[in-house]
């Protein structure tokens, strides 16, 4: 009998999550407990007990926000904001962070005239190189 290796079988997990997160009306549920508890380990001299809780408010909060208006995210935002949400520690302040900085860039290209369709493309005008003058 074979075993998958633990990385592929995570992959896995990672991608049926992402899918069912994606075409369902809301975020998938996941254990950012773990996320947490990772984050406080890597406090940097904080009280590891005070950046658990902090962390936990901070994901509760966005999973709250993100289960409240899930249906008004553009498709392809969720989708690419799960992705980068669900790896390598899953996320929902990730996946909100992500969806906002998505419609923001939006909004921005839509005031320039885009439309609005994605992040917007700053346009950088070109300039031919002046001919350099004399040395003084």
């Amino acid at each position: 009998m074979r075993t998958r290796s633990l990385p592929a079988a995570g992959a896995a997990l990672i991608l049926g999550l992402a899918a069912q997160g994606a075409a369902a009306d809301s975020p998938p549920n996941f254990d950012v407990g773990v996320t947490c508890r990772a984050a406080a380990k890597l406090g940097g001299g904080v009280d590891a007990s005070l950046a658990y809780k902090g962390c936990m408010q901070d994901e509760n909060v966005a999973a709250t926000t993100l289960r409240r208006n899930w249906s008004r995210y553009a498709q392809k935002n969720r989708d690419t904001c799960l992705a980068q949400g669900l790896s390598p520690m899953p996320s929902y302040v990730e996946i909100l962070t992500c969806i906002e900085m998505y419609d923001e860039a939006g909004a921005l290209s839509r005031s320039q005239g885009g439309t609005g369709g994605g992040p917007a493309v700053p346009v950088i005008e070109r300039r031919s190189p002046q001919p350099a003058g004399p040395a003084n």
